[in-house]
């Protein structure tokens, strides 16, 4: 039985060696981006983007959010939520050649701590977010239709 118990043991720690081996091949950063081109100025894009109240429309409800930086063309918070998993947002805005239209790249960056678990899970985020992405901005391109 003490023979069968101590294999166990050494059977379960290098099974998770082996895991923890394998997940320090994974990013602790990801970035999930989609990006859309809007017939709009970037002008009225920008303020739209700039508002706190496009990120409470956006964030979910109850995230709270602390500016990092900020210019004429990109905006980068950190996400303060209570999740063990670290987060940030953004976007960047690209002037076109005529002015009167501009592309939206808009972000997520995903910080990972060492745990497999976490690590693994690094891999489920693109099909996550990159979807919710790709609404925010078809819901900014319907707000700014005429």
């Amino acid at each position: 039985m003490k023979r069968m118990l101590s294999l166990a043991g050494w059977s379960v720690g290098a099974l998770f060696l082996l895991i923890t081996l394998i997940s320090s091949f994974l990013p602790r950063h990801v970035r999930v981006s989609r990006a859309i081109d809007i017939q709009y100025p970037s002008d009225s894009v920008q303020a739209v983007l700039k508002s706190a109240a496009y990120w409470e429309t956006v964030l979910p409800e109850g995230t709270s959010f602390r500016i990092q930086s900020q210019s004429d063309s990109s905006f980068h918070c950190v996400i303060n939520s209570k999740s063990a998993i670290q987060m940030a947002a953004g976007y960047q805005v690209f002037v076109g050649t005529a002015g009167s239209s501009c592309s939206v790249q808009r972000y997520y960056d995903f910080y990972f701590d060492w745990y497999p678990w976490e690590k693994f899970s690094s891999l489920l985020v693109e099909a996550k977010f990159g979807l919710a992405l790709e609404n925010e901005l078809q819901q900014l391109k319907k707000r700014l239709a005429p």
